[in-house]
């Protein structure tokens, strides 16, 4: 292989690809980035077998071929090379050279015929498409629900991706404590459902977020392709079955308490200083009054009241929450007001906003965990 390309170009190849390498002592190759120059395009491959990823870069090849190069040595070389914009690369056996008019470098590299293929999508399998934007949106929106452990319940630690009969498309996460669902007013005809591991969805994030255009989502058995211009990548899917989480959403409430958003996210930054050690808060409602009352306490740091004016229907209670877990979903609502709904008996909330129903969030109260 001989190309000659923008450093620019390659350097953010590499950097996407760098992560994505794997780090498997039984497969060496693993750790490699795979280089091939191919008519007017140098692709730069990476995988850990759970994950791959192709970014393709325009270049003018003189000479097809492939090399295979330790991620972590190309990606700090590039970051730390600074001088022309135009760069040479060069397999030399199994060794990138890399060339511009005032330097010259050589990288060690590995069999390249050792480096494992990209699995394929089938041709006859259906496509999906929809805006980036939107398909970021949907998983940022839930994502942190997620489970980070994966080996008991791997459904867990998954984000469930449906298309359903009311034209939605859901994100789905959940890791038993805390549940969140975000809809999309997309609808695939035939998409069924899938489940996207947590680290998978990393990825995704880091990748593809603030780029724009449409992506195309492509379901295929165990794994799911998605396409955006030079970018191709790909992943494993979950086994297993997401739990019916409709059965664990309350139908009724015996409170609801309509306040300003960010009066309680100010107030939950002040109550975390005094949590617990669980990171317990405690809220209240005080119907005569028209008031949200939010408590912490701990023998370390002391305690703290605050009183928020609110709009407030239903009976009185008080329940104990993860501050945490309510923190955290707060920035996925886009109303300047939301909606706290406690249900009867067991006080599990619900949270929403008062005029955006395509995101909803539901939390155990500490005594249910």
């Amino acid at each position: 292989m001989k190309a000659t390309c923008l450093k620019k170009y390659i350097k953010e190849a590499v950097n996407l690809c760098e992560r994505i390498t794997g780090r498997n002592l039984s497969l060496p190759i693993l750790s490699n980035i795979l280089i091939i120059g191919e008519g007017r395009i140098i692709k730069f491959i990476a995988t850990n077998l759970e994950i791959g990823l192709e970014v393709d870069v325009p270049a003018k090849v003189d000479i097809n071929g492939r090399v295979a190069i330790p991620s972590g040595i190309i990606g700090t070389f590039l970051s730390n090379f600074s001088g022309e914009d135009n760069i040479e690369i060069e397999a030399k056996n199994e060794n990138l050279s890399v060339s511009t008019i005032s330097s010259s470098t050589l990288i060690k590299g590995q069999p390249s015929d050792d480096f494992p293929s990209l699995p394929k999508s089938d041709k006859n399998i259906k496509t999906f498409s929809l805006p980036l934007n939107s398909f970021i949106l949907g998983l940022r929106s839930v994502w942190y629900s997620c489970s980070t452990s994966n080996i008991i319940k791997p459904e867990f630690s998954s984000i469930l991706l449906t298309s359903d009969k009311n034209k939605s498309t859901i994100f789905t996460a959940t890791d038993s404590f805390r549940l969140a669902e975000k809809k999309l007013s997309y609808f695939f005809d035939g998409f069924g459902s899938i489940l996207i591991p947590f680290k998978t969805v990393a990825e995704i994030l880091r990748i593809f977020d603030g780029k724009e255009g449409n992506i195309k989502i492509i379901p295929n058995k165990n794994q799911i392709f998605l396409e955006w211009e030079n970018i191709k990548f790909v992943s494993r899917l979950t086994e297993g079955t997401f739990p019916d989480y409709q059965e664990v959403i309350p139908k009724t409430f015996c409170a609801d308490v309509i306040f300003d958003k960010n009066q309680f996210i100010n107030s939950l930054k002040t109550a975390s200083i005094f949590s617990g050690k669980l990171n317990e808060i405690e809220l209240t409602t005080d119907q005569k009054n028209n008031l949200i009352i939010i408590k912490a306490s701990s023998p370390e740091a002391g305690e703290h009241l605050n009183k928020i004016n609110a709009k407030v229907t239903g009976e009185d209670l008080k329940a104990s929450f993860n501050y945490k877990y309510i923190m955290e979903c707060l920035p996925h609502i886009t109303s300047n007001e939301i909606v706290l709904r406690f249900s009867e008996g067991d006080k599990k909330l619900l949270i929403t906003g008062t005029d955006d129903n395509s995101f909803r969030y539901l939390v155990m109260p500490m005594s249910g965990m």
